[in-house]
């Protein structure tokens, strides 16, 4: 008599912003190309985005300058920069160390996987765009607080009811890698689990914080797959 034994099913989810690509840098190049192709001054953008700041609001850079452009009814250059942006970007590439690792890892061994991003919907699904993820599922959230979105999923028996955008169907645990200890507050308890990615070196405030016990912390997403391999 042979006894046949369910394997668990997991759903990944990938943090975008500081985690598969440098932020940063795709910020730098956005302004800079407004800068040298569009007459909108990198000084002025960084003024505007410090008063917005100031205000204590979130300062949306994309609708910013595409704002800008429309009201000097120049819209056809958003076009154009959308274009020379997302064109710049792929050729440059952005993603950090470990990225192109992690998601052949997840392709190689057929794991259902997904981007779970916050911030402006107008400007990730830009930045996205640029960095080559337009045919990846993602969620674009408002809230920073990932874990407590990935708990409504979880049905009485413990496993997870995936949204429509993560291609529906059920999960027996969820796994997060994401850079920022928000990110995991509420999330589930084992058998989910996290890796909070996050390099000593280039640690912001905003990234800080404390993460549950079933979260480990590495310094890149080399680390990550290396675990993930074991």
């Amino acid at each position: 008599m042979t006894t046949s034994m369910k394997s668990e099913t997991k759903f990944y989810i990938v943090d975008f912003d500081r985690t598969l690509a440098d932020s940063d840098k795709l910020i730098e190049i956005f302004m800079e190309i407004a800068d040298k192709y569009f007459q909108i001054p990198k000084q002025q953008i960084e003024q505007v985005d410090r008063e917005v700041k100031q205000r204590g609001d979130t300062f949306f850079l994309a609708s910013y300058v595409r704002d800008h452009l429309k009201e000097e009814d120049r819209l056809d250059d958003w076009q154009k920069m959308e274009k020379m942006f997302i064109h710049e970007s792929r050729a440059l590439n952005y993603l950090l160390p470990g990225a192109n690792e992690l998601l052949d890892w997840l392709l190689v061994n057929k794991q259902r996987f997904g981007i779970l991003t916050y911030g402006d919907p107008f400007w990730q699904k830009l930045k996205l765009s640029a960095s080559g993820f337009n045919h990846v599922p993602r969620i674009i959230m408002e809230q920073k607080e990932k874990g407590r979105l990935i708990g409504t999923w979880q049905q009485e028996d413990g496993t997870f009811l995936l949204p429509q955008e993560f291609g529906g169907g059920n999960a027996d645990a969820v796994v997060l890698i994401d850079d920022k200890a928000v990110s995991f507050q509420n999330f589930p308890p084992l058998p989910s689990y996290g890796y909070w990615v996050l390099n000593p070196e280039r640690e912001l405030l905003s990234q800080k914080g404390s993460v549950p016990e079933n979260v480990k912390r590495f310094n890149d997403l080399f680390a990550v797959v290396n675990d993930l391999e074991q």
